[in-house]
């Protein structure tokens, strides 16, 4: 996973991608639609009502837990973790979405440097690694989109959830923070941060010139207590990153669950991200909106869908 600041955007790379967003398009013979039509729910609501404005993640703060709630098992639920994220990666094709952009450029005195929102076509492909996958993403502006809206981008977003890999979880000191709930269902959150001299594999960025700097994570993630997918989670860098100019940057994820009926299998796929950046003398914030999902599979049926409440 790699996130490129819109200061190093290069517009050679942008061509390519939007060409080879073209030619899958083109090329693929069986994808489905995913709708959100349907959904009513509080995500729903959250998607419409939000109004950008500076509010990263502060993912060590205090929790409001569950009264009562058993004891965390925390080899039990990364083992649960382990198995969702398995099977996001080997079941999970090339798919694409609308998408809406927000973003807003804020000077260290909250003087408003810059706004701008938009539609995408998104497209992102999954690629097997040895440790677990990379995506490589296209957004190509829609009718009265800016194309340097692009600049304004987070990429990575669908494998943020893998780092509960069984390969990727021993990059991390994970430590079970106790039960809560997220929207209405129970879950477990499990504190993750970076292990000293652990290259890790989920976060880089990349300068103008191709350099690639891997930065050091912590964050923390709401797991289902049945059956382990991951519903939310929060990131933050742990050091900053003078070579590319970024001091900190957070994320925040909600999933949304897509059904495939024939493999009869349940993948959680990004529906609302908010990403900020701190810079030297400016700040950034950027609202992710994910719609209408066509995955380019021969699934001929799927939707999202609201999971089960907990009784």
């Amino acid at each position: 996973m790699w996130f490129s600041n819109s200061h190093s955007a290069s517009k050679k790379s942008l061509a390519y991608l939007s060409c080879v967003l073209v030619c899958l398009l083109l090329s693929a013979s069986f994808c489905a639609l995913a709708s959100a039509s349907g959904q009513k729910s509080k995500d729903a609501d959250k998607k419409k009502d939000r109004s950008i404005h500076w509010d990263p993640p502060n993912v060590d703060g205090l929790l409001k837990r569950v009264a009562g709630a058993p004891a965390c098992a925390l080899a039990d639920v990364l083992q649960q973790a382990g198995v969702r994220a398995q099977e996001m990666k080997d079941n999970l094709p090339n798919f694409t979405a609308d998408e809406k952009i927000e973003y807003q450029t804020l000077s260290d005195s909250d003087e408003m440097l810059g706004y701008g929102i938009g539609t995408f076509e998104y497209l992102a492909v999954l690629t097997p690694t040895s440790w677990g996958a990379s995506v490589q993403e296209t957004r190509t502006p829609t009718h009265r989109t800016q194309p340097s809206l692009t600049g304004a981008r987070d990429r990575g977003l669908p494998e943020m959830a893998l780092i509960f890999l069984p390969g990727l979880q021993s990059d991390y000191d994970m430590e079970c923070n106790g039960e809560t709930t997220w929207d209405g269902q129970a879950a477990w959150v499990i504190h993750f941060q970076q292990r000293p001299g652990v290259t890790g594999h989920t976060l880089s960025y990349q300068d103008g010139y191709g350099g690639l700097y891997v930065a050091k994570l912590k964050g923390r993630a709401w797991i289902s207590a049945d059956p382990g997918d991951v519903v939310h989670m929060e990131t933050a860098m742990m050091e900053g990153i003078p070579e590319v100019r970024v001091r900190n940057s957070w994320l925040s994820i909600d999933y949304g669950p897509v059904q495939f009926r024939s493999r009869n299998v349940r993948l959680w796929l990004p529906q609302i991200a908010d990403a900020y950046m701190q810079f030297p003398d400016h700040r950034t914030i950027t609202y992710h909106t994910f719609a209408n999902f066509m995955l380019f599979s021969v699934e001929t049926k799927q939707e999202i869908e609201r999971p089960a409440q907990p009784q």
